[in-house]
């Protein structure tokens, strides 16, 4: 007779992940220290997470908290605060999680969907806000795809920080944000 499900053990391990990774990082994260850590066996964590990758993501997404941006009042400044805001927790991330949780998300459909609607969508539809208010002040209008503006802008900082190796300081984050905005304004005649 099987024994019963620990209700309480993905808790355990994604909590043991978590304490893994701050301590030691996530590169040097492996699932026996985990295994170890929470007094199992390998094979209970393969059974619910099947790679490293889907476990990382897993610990970060159950951390994660989801960020409230303030109105500046204009699209530009808000604008500005997101991509600072993604930019700082880009730079400040393990590039070795990004890398495996990008190479499983390409070679894996099935767990990058499950990115986008557990983590990114969520994300992306917050930043979408301040398109929509933005649509409300008469800075935009209706008829330009702000999601759009918004991965582009997303698109640039995984370029720049993540390939390219740049960090990103304010002065730069302006100037993205007013190169992409420029050609928005321009299909409206704004100058």
């Amino acid at each position: 007779m099987a024994r019963p499900r620990d209700p309480d053990l993905d808790a355990r391990i994604l909590h043991a992940t978590r304490e893994l990774i701050d301590s030691h990082g996530a590169a040097d994260l492996t699932i026996d220290a985990v295994a170890a850590r929470v007094g199992v066996t390998r094979p209970t964590i393969y059974r619910r997470w099947a790679t490293r990758a889907e476990l990382l993501f897993a610990a970060q997404s159950n951390a994660s908290v989801s960020v409230e941006f303030t109105d500046t009042g204009s699209l530009r400044g808000d604008l500005c605060a997101a991509v600072s805001h993604l930019a700082n927790v880009m730079s400040g991330s393990d590039r070795s999680v990004a890398a495996a949780q990008f190479g499983r998300m390409i070679t894996d459909a099935t767990f990058a969907e499950r990115v986008w609607s557990q983590r990114w969508s969520p994300d992306r539809e917050a930043v979408h806000q301040l398109w929509v208010r933005a649509v409300q002040r008469h800075e935009v209008g209706p008829d330009t795809d702000g999601t759009a503006v918004i991965d582009d802008l997303v698109a640039i900082c995984l370029f720049r920080i993540y390939l390219a190796h740049h960090t990103l300081d304010q002065a730069d984050i302006e100037a993205v944000v007013d190169r992409v905005l420029e050609g928005v304004l321009a299909r409206r005649g704004q100058p």
